[in-house]
């Protein structure tokens, strides 16, 4: 007998229920969600190279409205295909410093609204899973440019996660854990040094740590991560100059990028660099992964137009293209199952 999964969520109706604690389909604290096989990213699926600058703008309107690879590819233009919703993303040109804040609504129906702050040509990620994008608007900025507006890999989820328990692709379970460590390795801290690791599962950095066992007395040295020659963003740890033997060290990425930085293969190389000079210590170093899977729970604080999504997401190790169907295993918030209203 195949699973029947609840399907009809009107866009002008917001189903939403403040501190629900009983649904259905959730037995014990734990929910099985078919997120279904979501279209491949598009960095400019929703707006595609429009005119901003140095004039407020607020798209549709009467001379420009979304590009029609929205409708193409998300089958009805204003609408994105994630059964829970989808990530966004912006893209400026040089110099931008535009803010952009799209208003929408999730699954529920529920209103709600993200700004993103431009820099330059810098793509600018979304915590947010929309379902529906009413408008976008734009705030007065430096000189003419281009604006791109797409979606991403970042899927939303139907009840507020707190954590994740299951993974399957295609229906094939695959494994997952939040936080899965590389091999630990010695390292002395010198000018341009790097020491590779190999990756032990598909998945996402997330972190690193550092513990001495030879006291850096002579200057501060910065920890990074690169994969592929690439930094991971957001991520870097300082050993202090005051440093003593078995004094440890954690930093776990500030910066959510979707990805774009940290996705590594099984058996590729992490390179952990480090880059001061002046340096006389050492140390043992690992990095941390999500193993397949990039799960963010949900963000209970009060919604503004910069929190989190307030039921938490997911981003797959394998890409969105339209025909990798995923299922999600994963505890929720009994007291409060569709998290708090979306501002």
């Amino acid at each position: 007998m195949s699973k029947v999964y609840q399907d009809h969520f009107p866009r002008t109706i917001s189903q939403y229920v403040p501190s629900m604690e009983f649904a259905a389909d959730v037995v014990d604290g734990v929910h099985i969600a078919n997120l279904g096989a979501p279209a491949t990213a598009q960095a400019d699926g929703i707006l595609d190279g429009v005119t901003i600058g140095t004039t407020a703008k607020s798209f549709p309107n009467a001379t420009v409205g979304f590009d029609a690879d929205f409708a193409t590819n998300m089958g009805t233009a204003g609408i994105l295909d994630a059964k829970y919703g989808r990530c966004l993303s912006c893209t400026g040109g040089a110099s931008t410093d535009q803010v952009v804040t799209i208003t929408g609504r999730d699954y529920l129906g529920q209103v709600m609204s993200e700004a993103f702050t431009l820099n330059g040509t810098a793509i600018i990620y979304g915590k947010k899973a929309f379902k529906f994008i009413d408008t976008i608007a734009t705030t007065v900025g430096t000189g003419a440019t281009a604006l791109d507006v797409g979606w991403t890999d970042v899927l939303g989820l139907p009840y507020k996660a707190e954590q994740l328990i299951g993974w399957s692709e295609d229906g094939v379970q695959k494994d997952v854990g939040r936080n899965v460590v590389a091999a630990s390795q010695a390292m002395v801290y010198a000018t341009d040094a790097s020491l590779f690791i190999a990756s032990p599962v598909n998945g996402f950095i997330t972190g690193m740590s550092s513990v001495s066992t030879i006291a850096n007395t002579t200057q501060a040295n910065a920890l990074t991560i690169e994969i592929g020659g690439t930094t991971v963003a957001g991520l870097a740890l300082s050993v202090l100059a005051t440093d003593s033997i078995g004094d440890s060290y954690t930093d776990f990425a500030g910066t959510d990028d979707h990805g774009a930085t940290g996705k590594v293969a099984k058996g590729a190389g992490i390179e952990i660099v480090s880059g001061q000079e002046g340096t006389a210590g050492a140390g043992v170093v690992q990095a941390h992964l999500e193993e397949n899977v990039r799960f963010i729970d949900g963000d209970a604080t009060t919604a503004t137009t910069t929190t989190g999504d307030t039921r938490g997401t997911v981003l797959p190790y394998t890409s969105c293209d339209g025909s990798v169907e995923y299922e999600v295993r994963y505890a929720v918030d009994t007291s409060n199952l569709h998290g708090v209203a979306q501002a």
